[in-house]
């Protein structure tokens, strides 16, 4: 068997194992980097590669962030916020999913669900109300708005212009065609989840959580002078995190020094900050991650992508190749990064424009969209790995309240994006 036939038999069986929910998180892990070694498809450095991963990394210190966190009066403040519609689900959503979007616009859906997990977390604990229920409407929203600005992630916007014009585009996208594209896809995600998402998502109590993000009646309380430096640290190393690209430090680096300094400076104990680490997610994290760059640097993703162009035809009919050119790459972002799947799809779609002598832009426009869609899988994006296991989801919980919205956001992709830029 080639690597690729076998790459596709390991993804098979992820799915089968989350789907049966029945396997824990460390051990579909474990299964998928111990097949990708013993077949010879990845090297045992590169299928391990997903344990210094630098979202990993991040995601373990910004949950030793989140554990000094409830030990502050920051937690309490939030809470006094939002205390008043703790019966009152839709406004929590509301307001979690804003600030996620918000979050998301300046830095990475990745960066965003690194923040946000602990504090919302530490929130339900707080106010009694099922983190799994708040977990998944802000991380979905998260993902949809990354990107949509210059900032952050988006900074990489123009770089996929850039891609499109050399492909023989006549036409780029300017700075602000990004925003104003994903503006109805966002607001359509906010109603969803305000309205009907939440309440597909499983209703499971917070007692039945393992981690140690608990109230703080639980853990020890910090004096005057401590309470000071932890609100310093975690404040200065998110406003840091938020500005990587002005002060030049990646965020990892940055969450991993916030993480540090706060056991050094007696915040927390070394004790209190391995505890706080939720370990099977990590496990989960890195065989994903070796499984998606099994897809890409097998071709998987490629033969995909080829099969897409020559489904094609002649036809000329904007919404069918918007169709195409859309569904295609929101299915594989799925099971693969993002980043891969819009490197993959973006040259070869902006391609694929010119050569039946159509305008590109709404093609690229549609693959960036449906790359950030990745909401269907815990394997679909960082993210999305990051709240399982704190969220309590299974897959099923993600296809349950993904699929509706995904159907939505397809849809209206395909007829508004021809229209917004017209193919001819």
């Amino acid at each position: 068997m080639t690597p690729l036939q076998i790459t596709l038999i390991i993804l098979l069986c992820t799915i089968i194992a989350f789907l049966s929910g029945k396997i824990p998180f460390s051990i579909i892990s474990a299964g998928i980097i111990l097949a990708l070694i013993l077949t010879g498809v990845m090297k045992p450095a590169e299928a391990l590669s997903g344990f210094i991963n630098t979202n990993v990394v991040m995601y373990v210190a910004m949950f030793v962030i989140g554990a000094a966190l409830t030990k502050t009066s920051l937690l309490d403040r939030a809470q006094k916020l939002v205390v008043r519609y703790k019966n009152n689900p839709k406004m929590l959503i509301l307001i979690s999913s804003l600030v996620a979007g918000f979050l998301a616009c300046l830095t990475s859906a990745t960066a965003t669900a690194a923040i946000m997990i602990p504090l919302l977390v530490g929130i339900a604990n707080e106010i009694g109300t099922s983190r799994s229920k708040m977990l998944f409407p802000a991380m979905a929203i998260a993902n949809i708005a990354t990107a949509m600005t210059f900032l952050g992630q988006g900074a990489s916007n123009m770089t996929w212009s850039d891609v499109m014009i050399k492909a023989g585009a006549s036409t780029p996208l300017s700075i602000w065609d990004f925003t104003i594209a994903r503006i109805p896809i966002l607001l359509i995600s906010l109603a969803y989840m305000v309205f009907i998402g939440y309440r597909l998502m499983p209703d499971i109590d917070n007692s039945q959580f393992s981690d140690n993000i608990q109230k703080k009646d639980t853990v020890s309380q910090l004096t005057p002078s401590k309470e000071k430096v932890a609100v310093i640290l975690i404040l200065g190393t998110i406003a840091c995190m938020l500005l990587e690209s002005v002060i030049g430090i990646k965020m990892y680096l940055t969450a991993s020094i916030g993480a540090c300094l706060l056991v050094l400076c007696g915040v927390l104990s070394e004790r209190e900050a391995l505890g706080s680490i939720h370990q099977p997610t990590v496990f989960l994290f890195a065989g994903v991650l070796a499984l998606s760059d099994a897809i890409k640097i097998t071709g998987a993703g490629d033969v995909v992508a080829d099969w897409m162009i020559s489904l094609l035809g002649n036809t000329t009919n904007p919404y069918v190749i918007m169709a195409v050119f859309f569904i295609i790459p929101f299915i594989l972002t799925q099971v693969m990064s993002n980043l891969a799947t819009v490197t993959i799809f973006i040259p070869l779609v902006a391609a694929a424009c010119v050569k039946i002598g159509v305008d590109p832009r709404a093609a690229v426009m549609g693959v960036l969209i449906a790359s950030s869609t990745s909401i269907l899988t815990p394997m679909a994006a960082p993210c999305q790995i990051m709240i399982m296991g704190p969220g309590g989801y299974s897959l099923k919980d993600y296809l349950k309240c993904g699929t509706p919205l995904a159907v939505m956001i397809t849809i209206v992709c395909i007829f508004t994006l021809p229209i917004m830029f017209p193919f001819y």
